[in-house]
Order: C-alpha cells, then sequence, then structure tokens
C-alpha cells in the first residue's frame, strides 16, 4: 500500500474479518455519501481522499482486507483512525472493538487532539462577544486548512471532570452520563505556534452553557480544548459567503485571510443588521451586506436565491440547521461539486 507523499504519517492495520471483495462497495458508498474524491479503484485497493487531512488506502489481503491511513499530523492521523473505527463499526457491528493498529501504544492517554490551555483573558468585543486569549502546548496543527475546534467543557458544578482517553481500537472513549463534557465548535481567530497563542470570539445568548462558562472565565482558568478540524480558508476566485451571529468570527477569519485578488459578497445576518457590533470589514473585491431578522430577513432564502446566478463562486454559509439542508439539496441539483461548498450548521433552535 502506498501513501501520497505528502502524507508522511502512516499507521496500518489488519481486517482479516473484512473481505475486500464485499468491503469495496461500502466503502465506495460511503465516499460517496461524505462526497469524498476516490483517487484510485480496482479490484484489489481502493484509496479514498479525506481533504486537508490524509488518505484511506484498502487492500486486499489473503481472505479479508488491510488499511494503510496517512496524514501530515498526529492529530490528523488520529482523527481518521477513528473515523475509520466509526464507519468500520458501520460495515460490521460489532468489530470495531477488535481493531487494533500495531504501531499504536497510546491507548488509555488522551488523544493527540486534546490539550489542556490556560486562559490569558477574556475581553468584551463588540454588543455581544467575548475575545478569549489562550496559552496553548502546541498549535502546530492549527493552520488555514483547519481553522475550528471545540472547547471541552464540564458539566457546571463537576469538581473532578474527566477527559477523553484512547481505547485499544484506536477510538476516543468520552466521558458519559453525569460528567459529560459539552463540546461546541468555535473558529481559531488568531494563532501564533511560536508564542502558543490562541485567540477566538465568542457569541454570548442566553442560555448557552458555553457563554455562561464564558462570564465566569478569567485568566489563571484551565480549559480542556480538541482540534483543530473543520473547514479551513476557501481557495477560489469568487465566494460568497452567508453566516449569522455564531458565525460571524469565522466569516471575519476567511475575509481577511483571502487571497489578493478574491472577488464576491459576504451577507451578515444579526438581530437589527449590523447591531452586534462585531469588528468586520470585507477586503478589496469583496461587498459586505447585512441582514435584519427582525425584518424578516432569511439567510438560507437568500443563499438559495443568489447562488445559481454566480456560476463557479466558492459557496460557504454557516447558521441555523434547519437552513442548512434545503441549501445543500439546492446546490447538488445545481451541480455545486463538494470541493466548492461549505455549508455548516452551527447552532439548532431548540
Amino acid at each position: 500500500m502506498n501513501s501520497h507523499p505528502s502524507f508522511p504519517l502512516r499507521a496500518g492495520a489488519a481486517l482479516p474479518a473484512l473481505p475486500f471483495a464485499a468491503a469495496r462497495p461500502a466503502l465506495r458508498a460511503m465516499a460517496q455519501e461524505h462526497e469524498l474524491p476516490i483517487l484510485h479503484d480496482a479490484d484489489t485497493s481502493l484509496t479514498i481522499e479525506i481533504p486537508g487531512f490524509g488518505h484511506y488506502c484498502f487492500t486486499a489481503e489473503g481472505e479479508g482486507s488491510a488499511i494503510l491511513v496517512s496524514a501530515a499530523l498526529p492529530d490528523r492521523l488520529h482523527m481518521l483512525k477513528e473515523g475509520f473505527a466509526e464507519h468500520l463499526e458501520h460495515l460490521q457491528p460489532g468489530t470495531a472493538a477488535s481493531l487494533r493498529w500495531p504501531d499504536d501504544g497510546a491507548a488509555g492517554t488522551l488523544p493527540p487532539d486534546v490539550q489542556f490551555t490556560t486562559v490569558l483573558s477574556v475581553a468584551p468585543l463588540g454588543r455581544n462577544f467575548l475575545r478569549i486569549r489562550l496559552q496553548a502546548q502546541d498549535l502546530s496543527g492549527f493552520g488555514d486548512d483547519a481553522i475550528h475546534f471545540r472547547l471541552l467543557l464540564p458539566p457546571a458544578g463537576c469538581t473532578d471532570p474527566e477527559y477523553p482517553k484512547i481505547d485499544t481500537s484506536g477510538r476516543t472513549l468520552w466521558p458519559k452520563g453525569a460528567k459529560a463534557l459539552h463540546r461546541p465548535v468555535y473558529t481559531a481567530r488568531r494563532v501564533c505556534a511560536h508564542s502558543g497563542l490562541l485567540e477566538f470570539d465568542l457569541f454570548l445568548h442566553a442560555g448557552g452553557r458555553a457563554s455562561a462558562w464564558a462570564q465566569n472565565a478569567a485568566a489563571g482558568h484551565q480549559l480542556a480544548i480538541a482540534g483543530p478540524g473543520g473547514g479551513g480558508i476557501p481557495d477560489a476566485e469568487e465566494i460568497l459567503l452567508y453566516a449569522d451571529e455564531t458565525a460571524i468570527p469565522a466569516a471575519a477569519r476567511i475575509l481577511e485571510s483571502l487571497q489578493p485578488g478574491t472577488r464576491g459578497r459576504a451577507t451578515l445576518l444579526t438581530d437589527g443588521a449590523a447591531a452586534c457590533g462585531y469588528p468586520l470589514t470585507a477586503p478589496p473585491g469583496i461587498s459586505l451586506r447585512w441582514l435584519d431578522r427582525q425584518a424578516g430577513d432569511s439567510l438560507g432564502g437568500c443563499a438559495r436565491a443568489e447562488f445559481p446566478e454566480h456560476p463557479g463562486a466558492f459557496l460557504w454559509f454557516a447558521g441555523e440547521k434547519s437552513e442548512v439542508q434545503p441549501l445543500r439539496d439546492a446546490a447538488r441539483a445545481a451541480g455545486v461539486a463538494s470541493g466548492q461548498r461549505y455549508i455548516a450548521a452551527y447552532w439548532s433552535l431548540p
């Protein structure tokens, strides 16, 4: 099995109970369902790309199969191994627990994408945001290809929190029950790998567990995070970007990181148009428009009406869950390739 030279880290495992001939159609279907590129497809081998992360390479081995996972960074390698364990459980329920990576001696330790940070400062930003600065241990994986990460928040009042561990199959075991962690996703607004500085902006809203944590956080407090992961900065000549308050920090990171000469429009939805006061500007070539939720404006409706008029533009959308699937369906029906869109739910109505 061969991995792409740009993904030097590798982990292999034998799958003796998974006949390749039977697994191949299911693996292809999995790739198509998640819109993952298939780089190689033959009678005895199959290679699937996970854009920005690495490759899965499957081969026939005796009566069964074998897998080689390749990635550029340890945290990416772990996430791919964990993701495959989940897919294997769908292919053959009950078999993921027997998956073994011979080169993995990490069972019982923290996953490589989890680390503990220290709060440096918490400061108001605009009318409804807080800017939080953290001192982290290792930010080498944070780049423009993966700009999101998770907070790992114990239940309120928990004095002896538990954190995830790796099991013998390479999967992450998360605390459950009364010690289950809240794991909201945020955007890294500023990263300095040399100094270990990580900065993110949190939208405050009533009833939010992350909002409650942030309003009580102070310099010196400890915070566990997981990541990076998720989407990165689009590489496009034209972009149509749609975001509500929860995604405005991600929109700001993207807008300030676009290549010179990129053209398009950024559409932001808030209560009362630009009333949130978040400091956001559009670079030359990108127009900025604010919508007002209280006036009945619809972020999803606006996106569905506009993107067909811009064939070839990258479609970036993040907002409330109920608006996501209709836009995904419309984008697929219009033939927008998976590499030309990012459509994500950042929150959901009760």
